[in-house]
Order: C-alpha cells, then structure tokens, then sequence
C-alpha cells in the first residue's frame, strides 16, 4: 500500500529549518518525519530565495507552467530561425561558386 505523502505549508518548513539549524539534520528528520533530503532542499531554497524560495516547492503554479511552456516554444522558434539562417547562408555561398 501507497503511504499519503504530506504537503509541508511554507510556515511548516520554516519550522523545520529553524529546528535543523540548532539540532541538525538528523534530530530534525526524526523529530518532523521528512527526510534529509528534502530539509537541505528547503534550506538551499529558503537561503536562495528567502520566504518565496519555500513557495516554489510547495506547489507547482500555473504561471510556473507557462513560463515553462514558453521557454519550450522560444526554444523551438530559435531552432526554426538558426535553420533558416543556415539554409540562406548556403545559399550565398552555392550563388557565390556559381558565378
């Protein structure tokens, strides 16, 4: 059987952080039940990003899919541009040969 897995709220993993920084990981991922992982994970975020760096690992927002789909078809448009560059370009050379 498949165990439910927690969603931590963002005051909830700041409260696991303060802990881990005076008892260290390990007294921390007994005393919350997450692991150590996911609490360095939280710290890099919180020490990146402050408050907000929880946010973006607590849930995936719509705009964060957007962004996402964005950069995948600003992505797909440079490749469609640098094909067309590369095709003229041969073809000023084969005209320049040519002549």
């Amino acid at each position: 059987m498949a165990k439910h897995r927690k969603t931590w709220t963002t005051s909830e993993k700041l409260e696991v952080i303060n802990y881990f920084e005076k008892n260290g990981p390990t007294k921390a991922s007994r005393e919350y039940g997450v692991s150590a992982a996911s609490i360095y994970k939280w710290k890099a975020a919180y020490d990146k990003d402050g408050k907000s760096g929880l946010l973006s690992t607590t849930k995936k927002s719509p705009e964060s899919e957007d962004l996402k789909r964005l950069k995948r078809e600003n992505d797909e448009l440079k490749k469609i541009v640098a094909e067309k560059e590369l095709r003229l370009r041969i073809q000023e050379e084969m005209l320049k040969k040519s002549r």
